[in-house]
């Protein structure tokens, strides 16, 4: 085996053009599963779309927009301006400046789940800290957003015009929090990556199969995994699931989903184990340690290989679906099972005495004699078709969620003919207008400026409207925003 067959698959995924790519062309190599948009602004929609953005579905809110860049962690200089960077249940980071000659970490702007609100104080926190780097939704870590719907490392971030238009996100980018709409266009390999086995033995060969049957050889493990560590977010990820994805890292998590507290907060719910490029793990604080499965060319001095390069850290690795199990281990060279659970620091824990521990403390009466000998990767080969399906499953939950948030007075329950007025303490107000969820619905010049919207002509679900007053000159004289729940069925 050469270098040659370790990155064979990599050129048929090259990026097309960022023109063609901003139009929605279609690429060589790719297919589109669904959009995602964020309208970056205070109670902003985090929507989705499988029909190529004709048609949207809303999925949650921004809470806290971003109104700042942060600087990234070493696996972003991997990554192409102006593309996800990173994915994970926990947030996703999207790489917003181009390269730079000073070797500086590039700038990044995140995506974060509701528990991340604000900075971290759990204890043991090791993770990236966005702060006002990140526009934190109310959505939870490890659903929608967060697993089913995330991007992949790679995919391009996209900006939206007034009109509609999708341009290259300019780099820099600096967000405001005062509106703009970040599309990203989910692409992924025509031909899917569905299982990877990784032999857990210094100098094993690490093997890929696809959708289409083919069969490759990817790298090397040159060193293989011994334990778990605390990894973040692998409280939210579920035993055998895929926490992270970036062009550095894959983070597979060991503990049971135990959201109850903040992470680091009580009981240490966390566990998880690292797969790393030799190279990037040199560079990081974790070069070398026992919870990482480093992989690359044995033999070979090190130096920057299959970091942010297809299939494993970029394009094809997504982090699942909900219920579906994405690691396995094979154990004693034996048949696959599923990944034990395993909590907390336990730096042998996939050995044979560890194992052994493991297995006894949870009642289990087995004896390892090699302990774990290969993991394997399953990936779903997500097509177009089975997003709309998740696409709408997730809107679904979203919806049911925010109903009984209206059933217990959270949110206005609203149906039929909705009266809207704009505020009484407008003065010098010439004319106003109603929006609902930043589409106009109409405009009057007579006071107290008073709208009738028919909530009967859209789906039952949350809806975000807004009221806006001008004066003569066209100035903006006040804004006010209301969120409300139709329900004009069930």
């Amino acid at each position: 085996m050469n270098r040659r067959s370790f990155l064979s698959y990599a050129p048929a995924l090259l990026l097309p053009s960022l023109p063609a790519f901003a139009q929605g062309d279609p690429a060589p190599g790719y297919r589109e599963t669904h959009r995602l948009r964020v309208v970056n602004r205070a109670l902003g929609a985090v929507s989705v779309s499988t029909d190529a953005g004709k048609t949207w579905q809303l999925v949650g809110r921004v809470i806290y927009p971003a109104t700042t860049v942060t600087q990234g962690y070493i696996a972003a200089e991997y990554a192409e301006p102006g593309t996800v960077a990173a994915t994970a249940i926990h947030g996703h980071r999207l790489r917003v400046t181009g390269e730079d000659s000073s070797r500086r970490i590039p700038a990044i702007v995140s995506l974060s789940p509701r528990e991340y609100l604000g900075k971290p104080t759990n204890k043991g926190y090791g993770g990236h800290r966005p702060g006002g780097g990140a526009a934190y939704t109310n959505i939870a870590a490890g659903v929608s957003l967060f697993r089913e719907l995330a991007p992949h490392v790679g995919n391009r971030v996209l900006l939206e015009g007034t009109s509609g238009n999708l341009s290259p996100l300019p780099l820099p980018f600096v967000p405001t929090g005062t509106g703009e709409t970040l599309v990203i266009i989910v692409r992924v390999p025509a031909d899917s990556l569905v299982e990877v086995v990784f032999p857990n033995v210094a100098g094993g060969t690490v093997r890929g199969l696809f959708a289409s049957g083919a069969k490759r050889d990817l790298t090397q493990v040159v060193q293989p995994v011994r334990g778990v560590g605390r990894f973040d977010g692998t409280a939210y990820t579920g035993v055998g699931r895929l926490n992270t994805a970036h062009t550095g890292v894959i983070t597979v998590g060991t503990a049971p989903v135990d959201g109850y507290a903040q992470e680091g907060v009580g009981k240490e719910r966390r566990g998880g184990f690292q797969i790393s490029p030799v190279w990037h793990n040199s560079r990081c604080e974790e070069a070398g340690a026992p919870m990482v499965l480093v992989l690359g060319q044995v033999g070979t001095p090190r130096r920057k290989d299959i970091e942010g390069t297809a299939p494993l850290f970029r394009d094809a690795v997504s982090l699942g679906e909900a219920g579906t199990v994405a690691v396995d281990v094979q154990i004693d060279n034996g048949d696959w099972e599923p990944m034990p659970t395993v909590i907390g620091l336990q730096l042998d824990a996939f050995t044979a005495p560890g194992l052994t521990r493991v297995w006894k403390t949870a009642g289990v009466r087995r004896v390892a004699k090699r302990g774990v000998t290969a993991f394997r990767l399953r990936l779903p080969n997500t097509t177009p078709g089975r997003m709309v399906a998740i696409a709408a499953s997730s809107a679904g939950a979203y919806v049911a969620r925010q109903k009984q948030a209206a059933k217990r007075g959270d949110l206005p329950l609203v149906s039929g003919t909705v009266s809207v007025s704009a505020s009484a303490a407008s003065r010098g107000a010439a004319w106003a207008q109603l929006s609902v969820d930043g589409k106009q619905q109409g405009f009057t010049n007579v006071p107290p400026f008073t709208f009738s919207w028919d909530s009967r002509r859209v789906p039952d679900g949350e809806y975000l409207l807004q009221t806006e007053t001008y004066d003569a000159s066209g100035a903006t004289v006040s804004v006010e925003e209301k969120r409300v729940f139709v329900a004009n069925t069930g």
